[in-house]
């Protein structure tokens, strides 16, 4: 059985309504009430439990924009305007019609086919009835049809209001499409209590909120495990939320707070209104895994330098971007590795997709499974394993599966050193060594590409001045050439850190020669103090061959080359 409620605004609907047969399912109240007194009695109706309500003209608009149980329209008929027509045929005096569009198109049409002289005005705001109908009794028109409104402004004003009544055959019409909609409603209503309960319900902390990260919804788990300001006021929050509206697809990022580390997913709800939602994952409480960071976003470096190797790189490197394969990045500490992977994943992906880097110097095998989740929850992007070389038994075949189960990333490794002799060892993986060394790409250490050194001083002097006011604003060009015949053991790190230490000595806008000069001394003075002499002369001899090796990639021509000895006699002191 539906309660429905008629709410009319007017008395001879009511009558109507009393004297029509309904049907079995239907139970109808009737009330009268127009505009806000009909609105008022909606109101009361939905918390008596009423499922649906019916009314007429401005009051039932009125009505459905204030309640949320079904509202319905009763219509005005092609009866209905006959009806009143007929009640007016042969009056003299002029007659006019004035309502909405609803009415006045049917009206017109009806008024054409049967040759009836009555006046059209057509109104889209009620606000309008007393100005025309003023104007009409200036025109000498005596009799006014429209709604209840017109017909109650009409007579305010001294000319006759006729109310186009709604019928029986409307009120049927009107109780037949209430008895749908209810239906519908309540099949749609269910659905919604399903959706609603699921989302109150779901043991993972959810909320949605718009571009300015106020929340619009949240579910009870939120409410439990979240505290409101650590969405409504991150910046990380703020980042994420932009990316998911300019971009496509679900997106990720870390949330710390405290001790509480969440992986957070974010997906597009509304485009058009902003609507994010966000879901909360696998909280880490007290625990921080060391080996994973991920970057939300990284941005643009520029390959830096004038020598063989950085123009070559600059003009192929979009081939590494394109490659959907597993490459390798080789080169001692410090060449920058890791920034030529960041720049790869960002012309390759943007600030649109994550990176995600593991560090297989640090990674162990209780972290496996967070580590294979996290990667699992990367729609796209690039996982960057850094010294991969360091990873033996279980992680080793782990990685091998992880490189091959996620292929919709972009995976790069890195490694300070080559890994073919830790193949032949047997201490590194060959079917993991298959896999990404297909694409090799080796970055010579700094002392064979000294034509690179004046582009990194002068980034590095402008980083400095940008991020941290140094007031050092250049380097003076017979200091560069200084710097270029220092040999870098410690590459484009150790450069980074002297540049640093020059540019807070400095008392100008310049780095000078003699600065330059002093500093590097102290550092090769450093650096043959950290040679051992304890030991018999074969065993320091040992000890600088093998250091000449690491210097080298252990390449054994250019360790030879530099010691000033045959690469055959190099092996016989190796082997000796």
């Amino acid at each position: 059985m539906i309660k429905a409620l008629l709410i009319a605004p007017y008395s001879g609907l009511a009558e109507i309504a009393k004297k029509t047969v309904l049907p079995n399912d239907v139970q109808l109240d009737v009330v009268i009430g127009n505009l806000e007194e009909g609105l008022k009695i909606a109101q009361k109706a939905e918390k008596q439990g009423y499922q649906l309500v019916i009314s007429r003209g401005g009051t039932a608009t009125m009505i459905q924009d204030a309640i949320s149980i079904p509202v319905v329209h009763i219509d005005i008929t092609g009866y209905d305007m006959l009806r009143v027509f007929t009640l007016l045929r042969g009056l003299e005096g002029g007659v006019a019609l004035v309502g909405y569009p609803n009415i006045s198109e049917g009206a017109n049409t009806i008024c054409n086919i049967l040759e009836f002289n009555v006046k059209m005005i057509t109104i889209k705001d009620r606000k309008e009835v007393r100005g025309h109908l003023q104007r009409l009794k200036q025109a000498n028109f005596s009799v006014v049809i429209g709604d209840v409104i017109t017909v109650q402004v009409a007579e305010e004003l001294g000319l006759r209001g006729v109310l186009i009544a709604s019928g029986r055959e409307a009120l049927m019409d009107a109780i037949e499409e209430g008895k749908r909609v209810y239906h519908f409603f309540r099949k749609v209503n269910r659905h919604f209590n399903y959706l609603r309960n699921a989302f109150t319900n779901t043991p993972l902390p959810i909320v949605l909120l718009d571009q300015r990260q106020n929340i619009i919804a949240k579910n009870a788990k939120f409410d439990q495990d979240i505290q409101p300001q650590q969405v409504s006021k991150s910046s990380t929050i703020a980042q994420l939320i932009q990316r998911v509206i300019t971009g496509e697809g679900t997106h990720w990022t870390e949330l710390r707070e405290g001790d509480n580390c969440y992986d957070v997913q974010a997906f597009i709800v509304n485009k058009i209104e902003g609507i994010v939602g966000l879901i909360f994952h696998s909280p880490l409480l007290n625990k921080k895994i060391q080996s994973v960071i991920i970057y939300n976003s990284v941005g643009h470096v520029p390959i830096l330098g004038d020598s063989s190797f950085a123009r070559r790189l600059k003009e192929n490197i979009g081939h590494y971007v394109r490659i959907d394969e597993p490459m390798c990045v080789m080169g001692e500490q410090g060449v920058g590795k890791l920034t030529l992977a960041k720049e790869i994943h960002f012309q390759r992906f943007g600030l649109d997709a994550p990176l995600m880097i593991i560090d297989g110097e640090k990674v162990t095998d209780s972290e496996i499974k967070t580590i294979k989740s996290k990667i699992n929850r990367l729609d796209k992007g690039t996982l960057l394993i850094k010294n991969i070389e360091k990873l033996t038994g279980a992680l080793s075949a782990t990685m091998e599966e992880v490189i091959s189960l996620f292929t919709h990333l972009k995976v790069i490794t890195l490694t300070n050193r080559t890994l073919d002799h830790l193949v032949a060892e047997g201490s590194f993986s060959k079917e993991l060594y298959q896999q990404i060394m297909k694409y090799p790409l080796h970055i010579p250490p700094l002392r064979q590409r000294k034509d690179d050194i004046q582009a990194y001083v002068n980034f590095f002097i402008t980083e400095f001045h940008t991020r941290e006011g140094m007031e050092t604003l250049g380097m003076k060009q017979e200091a560069v050439e200084l710097m270029q015949q220092y040999n870098w053991k410690g590459n484009l790190s150790q450069l980074k850190q002297v540049v640093r230490e020059l540019t807070l000595l400095s008392d100008g806008s310049y780095i000078e020669y003699s600065q330059v000069d002093q500093l590097l001394a102290q550092y090769e003075d450093e650096e043959i103090s950290e040679l051992s002499l304890q030991g018999t002369l074969k065993e320091i001899e040992q000890q600088i061959i093998k250091t000449i090796l690491a210097e080298e990639n252990h390449n054994q021509s250019k360790a030879a080359n530099r010691l000033g000895i045959n690469r055959s006699t190099l092996w016989r002191k190796l082997k000796s």
